[in-house]
């Protein structure tokens, strides 16, 4: 609490009634009055006839719920020493004696790679687990310290992370039991019966006094779609998959968005690990277990249980829960071959926000206190039914709700509720670094997708609204280089798998890294240059590699390999250089991703025959392992630059720069 500001405390005198607890009055009492350490006694008379007396102690908060560090966790700083003596082990089976004979395990020496999957429904899973699975048993994912899903690829990494059997058991049989769940018809899951059931859990959530949208529901149809024999399962159980080093760590991420605001001009990224789950650029972390829970001034008020995994899987996927209609193809729109991207663009920011939109605490509508739990009980009921009956109705109908985004995105308690962030460190300590070799303020201003992205990136977060909406993280862009980007990190090498939706299979596939790319110049964050001119040079490939310019000017930049969506040799081999020989198996390849007119890999599917499914995993597995040497020559350039210079991330305090936070109507610059 600041001691500039006028701070107080709302006290209600409330009669328990029979039926509605009847409120006495209403007071005020200023804490700025007070001087830490005192104990003041105050006198409070309401309606002029009923007074009553209240003892205040004013102390110092000794310890917050909250994490307020730039550093990582000392639990991930464990799982990083843990998993570099995995990596050693895993990048000697891969490369080779020969190559490995100079590798330590030394810290400064041992390089860091990490594994992106971008955003895509289905198409973004299922293409995901050919990646995994090809990874997983090359040996390639024995080398890898972090693997970084958004959207559709969380959804993929869930399911692989919260499979009680892995790693024991690997992507292939667990990408059997996926293809199993995934060839049915999500609207199965839509009886009435079971309709009711999710509502009906859903109301218990509100009643508790956490915010409940459409999301919540949607996270109950995806859960019960790819986890629906582990849907107590939370986000903190999967730390038993990675305690000892033994898998890489996953991170997923959303949005925190502002109603008024598109999420291309402002978005915060949410990061949330089996460790802890918070935002980089205000450096506030939490527990997993936390999130959700009431804060004030960084210390939980009302704890909540930890939410399910399913309703996370919700938020970082809860594109697919604002175009509802579309997923369940119900939509009345003429325009069916308008894609997710283009539709998401037609809807204006503030439909994203719920029909209660109000900022008031949800359990305030419930009775208190009352000294007949008849009639409470009564209360209770009839106003559950009345909630779940309108529930049901916005969900069944085709009526204009599904045409907006109007009470779509999740939306949880505010942990930074009440804290001041007057000043704040940037997410990169390496601000006054040299992060290309030449960066044009011109080409920094350049627009890759609206002339407004990322406008007002640099302004804070709302910490005197009591709730925040989160969205889907590929409603900015759709990478989550975000999080591998964190100087902490110090990544080295970056295998980035891009399934964004592309007007045509001979589009170029480069518009989300070029996002990312310039997301990561106005945070001064380092990263290669992407030449978007490469596809006219070299036409559409499999992969193509980003290096800095100037190793030695860019020290901290890391290489990226970025795998696109692209049907190529898959269509002559079956395997790397085993040719297709029958028809059938030529006939089996012979497809075309955006361009076949029935759309089998729409990002709008959310059902995939076992053909189809098979068809986009093989196709992923094929690319990743027909790149192998790629990904092998970069590893090893990756270790001789690490020995060579083995303080990529040494950064000293002094090097760092405050950073302001600006106002909406201010100039949004980083300071220089």
């Amino acid at each position: 609490m600041s001691p500039k500001e006028h701070l107080g405390i709302c006290i209600t005198l409330m009669d328990a009634n029979y039926v509605m607890d009847e409120c006495l009055g209403t007071t005020t009492f200023q804490i700025s009055t007070m001087k830490v350490g005192e104990k003041e006694e105050v006198s409070f008379v309401f309606n002029k006839v009923t007074e009553m007396f209240l003892e205040f102690h004013l102390g110092i908060c000794s310890s917050t719920d909250l994490r307020f560090s730039m550093a990582l966790c000392d639990e991930e700083k464990t799982f990083r020493q843990k998993r570099r003596e995995k990596v050693v082990q895993g990048m000697k089976a891969l490369l080779g004696p020969e190559n490995t004979k100079n590798l330590k395990s030394s810290p400064r020496e041992v390089p860091v790679i990490a594994v992106l999957g971008s955003g895509g429904g289905f198409r973004a899973m299922v293409g995901f687990s050919g990646v995994m699975k090809a990874l997983f048993e090359s040996g390639v994912l024995d080398c890898v310290t972090y693997i970084a899903g958004l959207s559709g690829s969380t959804w993929y990494m869930s399911t692989l992370y919260s499979h009680l059997e892995f790693p024991k058991k690997g992507p292939r049989e667990i990408n059997k039991e996926l293809m199993c769940n995934v060839s049915y018809n999500p609207l199965l899951l839509l009886t009435p019966q079971k309709v009711k059931r999710y509502v009906e859990s859903l109301w218990k959530k509100k009643s508790s006094g956490q915010p409940v949208t459409f999301t919540d529901i949607f996270a109950m149809l995806i859960g019960e779609t790819l986890i629906k024999d582990r849907m107590d399962s939370k986000l903190s159980h999967m730390k038993e998959k990675v305690n000892n080093g033994q898998c890489p760590l996953p991170l997923f991420t959303c949005l925190h968005v502002k109603p008024d605001v598109s999420e291309l001009m402002f978005a915060d990224w949410v990061e949330f690990s089996p460790y802890e789950i918070g935002m980089a650029k205000y450096g506030t972390f939490m527990s997993p277990d936390l999130f959700g829970s009431k804060f004030f001034m960084g210390t939980v008020v009302k704890k909540y249980e930890e939410n399910p995994l399913h309703f996370l899987m919700g938020v970082w996927g809860s594109a697919f829960s604002i175009l509802f209609n579309r997923v369940l193809g119900v939509s009345s729109s003429q325009n069916t071959g308008i894609t997710m991207e283009e539709e998401l663009e037609n809807i204006k920011p503030k439909h994203i926000f719920s029909m209660d939109s109000s900022d008031s605490d949800d359990e305030s509508q419930e009775p208190k206190g009352t000294e007949n739990p008849e009639a409470e009980e009564e209360y209770q009921r009839n106003n559950q039914a009345s909630w779940v009956q309108r529930m049901l109705m916005a969900l069944v109908s085709d009526t204009a709700l599904f045409n907006t985004r109007e009470g779509r995105a999740g939306k949880v308690h505010n942990f930074m509720l009440g804290l001041n962030l007057n000043a704040s460190y940037p997410i990169s300590p390496l601000l006054g670094f040299e992060t290309q070799e030449s960066v044009d303020e011109d080409e920094m201003d350049a627009a890759v997708a609206d002339p407004d992205e990322f406008e007002r990136i640099y302004e804070p977060l709302d910490v005197t609204s009591k709730k925040i909406h989160i969205v889907d993280s590929g409603l900015t862009f759709n990478l989550p280089y975000p999080l591998i980007l964190r100087p902490q990190r110090g990544v080295d090498l970056i295998i980035s798998f891009d399934f964004s939706a592309r007007p045509s299979d001979s589009s170029p596939p480069f518009k989300e890294i070029l996002l990312a790319e310039k997301w990561a110049k106005m945070n001064k964050l380092p990263f290669p240059k992407i030449d978007p001119n490469v596809f006219d040079r070299e036409g559409l490939k499999e992969c193509y590699v980003f290096k800095p310019k100037n190793p030695n000017v860019e020290k901290h930049c890391p290489t990226i390999i970025h795998f696109v969506l692209a049907n190529i040799n898959f269509r002559k081999y079956k395997a790397p250089g085993v040719w297709r020989e029958t028809k059938k198996e030529r006939e089996f390849a012979d497809f075309d991703i955006f361009d076949d007119p029935e759309t089998p890999f729409s990002t709008f599917n959310f059902q995939y025959p076992n053909d189809a499914f098979t068809r986009l995993h093989d196709l992923m597995e094929f690319n990743t392992l027909n790149n192998i040497d790629v990904i092998k020559q970069a590893i090893k350039e990756s270790i001789e630059y690490r020995r060579h210079n083995p303080s990529r991330c040494s950064v000293s305090l002094n090097d760092v720069e405050a950073k302001k936070f600006f106002k909406k109507d201010s100039q949004c610059k980083l300071p220089t």
